[in-house]
């Protein structure tokens, strides 16, 4: 089969096949999808263009992460041309902007520069969209780098949870010598004070 992709930029991208309802075919494209890797084995890029379209159906998604799989091993990338933003934004639901391109017109086809991936088990992409969840589970969604810190956390955390805690019989804050003296100088005052008033009985 030959396939009608024209080139933009580093992508080769295959316009998309409509269903007699007007829906995007998923099956139509893989046959597409998989004629040009086979036809063409230096492709790394390739785009579907889904200008038009307002929403694809879930098996599209999941051919897209598995054309995205394909052209990794070629250290290549699969994209996406969208030009509606409902659909935009439903690829972005399901976190496919993760692991595929999502651009929104020519201009950033052309103007694409590949960034090598880290080499890294993590940023393996799902094999489908039930996949994702998982995913985003483990991996939130966030804009912002969080520097992490890390906690002296003790050798025996178990024995210090089991421990029993310790009761101090006496007041740490209260000196133990001006507490004695502070003692001695009472009892002194009543011992003057009942020799006083023996002598004034004496008397």
């Amino acid at each position: 089969m030959m396939t009608d992709a024209k080139c933009v930029g580093l992508f080769l991208v295959l316009p998309a096949p409509l269903n007699p309802i007007g829906a995007f075919d998923a099956e139509v494209f893989k046959e597409k999808f998989h004629s040009l890797v086979t036809e063409r084995t230096y492709a790394k890029y390739i785009a579907v263009d889904l200008s038009g379209l307002d929403f694809v159906y879930s098996d599209a998604y999941n051919a897209f992460l598995q054309f995205h799989q394909e052209l990794l091993k070629r250290n290549g990338t699969f994209a996406v041309l969208v030009n509606r933003e409902s659909l935009a934004k439903s690829l972005r639901k399901v976190g496919l902007e993760r692991f595929i391109r999502i651009f929104s017109n020519l201009t950033e086809i052309l103007t694409y520069t590949p960034v090598d991936p880290p080499k890294s088990s993590a940023n393996t992409p799902p094999k489908s969209i039930a996949e994702i969840s998982a995913f985003h589970a483990a991996k939130p969604l966030s804009k912002k780098m969080v520097t992490p810190v890390t906690v002296a956390r003790p050798q025996n955390t178990f024995a210090l949870l089991s421990a029993e805690p310790k009761i101090l019989d006496k007041n740490p804050l209260v000196d133990e010598e001006s507490s004695s003296k502070g003692t001695f100088i009472v009892v002194l005052v009543l011992l003057l004070v009942v020799a006083v008033v023996v002598l004034l009985f004496v008397l």
